[in-house]
């Protein structure tokens, strides 16, 4: 910590800046910011937030620096940094913290879980093998390896399309983040809302659960951790404004793909761009000639889960034919994706169903109270403070 130290406060001196300006924005008082000055006291969120605030124009490579600088004193410290690693999706980090600290007996059980992360994030080994795998892990006493496991679990029954199974299991791992210290525990804490988050938006959506689904796509784009994840939630608001607002949804996708862009990864940049056509293309569904057109234009993209729902409902469009629709719906229903059968159901009235049958068709949804355990602008510590500097007084 000695180095992290020596760098901070060389860098808050060189430029003027009172460290009195630096308490104000972690929110601790000054007595904090002169014991840092000292010996180098000081939480792994507050780096965080400092990075974001002093290196604004690459705070994640600042994080990473100082996360390879931590020794392994502090079992806080390096549980953090494992976790902050993991987040955003920084493999080459974690896979460095893993060969850091492994064989270190107090860290063995961390060291454990994120190597199984690391490993269903590179594609080494399956969902199933993943679920088996933190199954084991939930039943830890370790409170934070338990919620851990259980949202991992999620992560993979979402992929399996088990929507009320992730359900049932977000009532229990929600509860027990909301429990979090809010001081003590508060940057995991950030980081398991978001991951709840993650988890919990889209299945809201593929329930038809779009006020929930919105909830939790906000949260996640208010967090600001990465554009990926930005993106993703955009897309997710677009998806809920399908329907019933086609302007706005369109204006969403428009942003979600400029947010991926950002990336810099062909693969996530053309599965955007594709979103973006098939949500106009949706647009012209009554026209099977326009629909066409659109879907010819869409980029070839190397699919990791099954089939796009969305484009499967597309190509029934593409078929035109009540009885392709009804199929369709049948289909998804099945599935228990109820919001792509809504879509479809909405279209049927002028087929000649009864409007009775229509409203039953189209009124699947998700209809337990929402969980929402959580404000959408509770996680800061990833928030843009880019303004400090232009806004500080000296």
């Amino acid at each position: 910590m000695e180095a992290i130290r020596r760098e901070l406060c060389d860098f808050i001196e060189d430029h003027d800046i009172k460290y009195s300006q630096i308490a104000k924005e972690l929110r601790v008082d000054k007595s904090s910011m002169t014991k840092f000055k000292k010996d180098g006291t000081i939480g792994f969120r507050a780096l965080v937030v400092m990075a974001h605030l002093l290196f604004p124009k690459d705070p994640d490579s600042k994080i990473s620096s100082w996360c390879i600088q931590l020794d392994d004193t502090s079992k806080e410290m390096v549980k953090q940094a494992f976790e902050y690693a993991a987040i955003t999706r920084n493999t080459k980090l974690l896979e460095h913290l893993i060969n850091e600290h492994k064989g270190k007996s107090h860290l063995k059980s961390y060291v454990s879980m994120y190597r199984t992360i690391l490993n269903y994030m590179d594609m080494k080994i399956s969902i199933k093998e993943m679920i088996q795998e933190m199954n084991e892990f939930k039943a830890s006493k370790d409170k934070e390896l338990h919620i851990l496991a259980g949202i991992y679990k999620c992560y993979g029954n979402y992929s399996l399309g088990e929507y009320f199974l992730v359900i049932s299991e977000a009532m229990e791992i929600g509860r027990s983040i909301n429990k979090m210290n809010d001081k003590r525990e508060l940057f995991i804490k950030e980081c398991y809302i978001h991951r709840f988050a993650e988890m919990i938006a889209p299945t809201y959506l593929k329930l038809n659960n779009l006020k929930g689904a919105a909830h939790y796509a906000n949260i996640i784009l208010q967090a600001n951790i990465s554009p990926k994840l930005k993106a993703d939630a955009t897309y997710l608001l677009g998806m809920t404004k399908l329907l019933h607002n086609p302007d706005e949804s369109i204006k969403y996708f428009e942003k979600s793909y400029s947010l991926m862009r950002l990336t810099g990864v062909d693969y996530l940049i053309n599965d955007s761009y594709n979103k973006l056509v098939m949500a106009k293309a949706y647009q012209y569904r009554s026209d099977t000639q326009k629909l066409s057109k659109y879907l010819e234009t869409l980029e070839e993209v190397v699919y990791l889960e099954e089939g796009d729902s969305f484009y499967e409902c597309l190509k029934i469009y593409e078929k035109g034919g009540v009885d392709n629709l009804l199929e369709g719906h049948r289909k998804f229903l099945y599935k228990s994706n109820f919001f792509i059968s809504a879509l479809i159901a909405s279209d049927l009235l002028s087929t000649g169903i009864h409007p009775y049958l229509l409203e039953t068709l189209s009124s699947y949804k998700h209809n337990k109270k929402e969980m929402f355990y959580f404000e959408e602008d509770f996680i800061e510590c990833f928030s843009d403070r880019s303004d400090f500097f232009s806004s500080r007084t000296a």
